[in-house]
């Protein structure tokens, strides 16, 4: 009877053993899949994610290439508006320095000769804001149109003398100079300038007198 019973609880002790085998094993099989399916879930997420951003970053590699385009294309543009500015000037200052002097003889009294240079130019100045005309001598203004006035009969300015200077028809744009070198003071011009704002004086005309009648005086 014992032995019956060993026989009875031995076979109870193995399937209960077995159970609780089964039930790890099941367990472990859950927690497999589990992992397989979370680490298959975030491969997936990645891949995905991956996928998504190499798209982003291709459209964005592309959008950059066209602007670069666009702006190499803009550039190429402004340079050639420049390049053509710059030689339209250029031909421009050409056309003007090709331009003979015009000399005309005068009916006008003490005046020779009437002449007009095509290429003459502002002097440059060194004043800044609103030009304000100044009848001081050795004030900038007045050494300005001095530099004006050589330039216009072409010497410089330490090598004239200034015997007149009056305002213009506009007293605030235009001055009117008689001078000669100093060495000829018989050999007078009368210089007419006008000012050109941010340039300076320019000569107009100038006209070559007779006799210096402000040499005289």
């Amino acid at each position: 009877m014992p032995d019956k019973f060993n026989r009875i609880n031995s076979r109870y002790e193995q399937r209960a053993k077995r159970r609780k085998t089964n039930i790890v094993l099941n367990t472990l099989i859950a927690i497999v899949v589990i992992l397989i399916l979370i680490v298959g879930g975030n491969i997936f997420l990645t891949d995905s994610k991956t996928e998504k951003e190499m798209k982003e970053a291709a459209k964005t590699e592309a959008q950059t290439k066209e602007n670069q385009q666009s702006d190499d294309k803009q550039d190429k543009t402004d340079k050639a508006g420049e390049e053509e500015d710059a030689d339209e000037e250029k031909e421009t200052d050409e056309n003007a320095e090709d331009e003979e002097v015009i000399e005309e003889d005068s009916d006008e009294a003490n005046v020779d000769k009437v002449i007009n240079d095509p290429s003459w130019k502002p002097v440059g100045t060194e004043q800044s804001g609103d030009h304000q005309y100044s009848s001081e001598m050795g004030s900038t203004d007045w050494n300005e149109k001095e530099k004006a006035a050589a330039y216009a009969i072409g010497i410089s300015p330490d090598s004239m003398t200034n015997w007149w200077t009056r305002k213009g028809d506009d007293t605030g744009s235009q001055a009117v100079m008689t001078v000669s070198e100093s060495s000829k003071p018989n050999e007078a011009y009368r210089v007419y300038l006008e000012w050109v704002d941010g340039e300076g004086w320019k000569p107009t005309e100038v006209k070559k007198l007779i006799e210096n009648d402000k040499g005289q005086e």
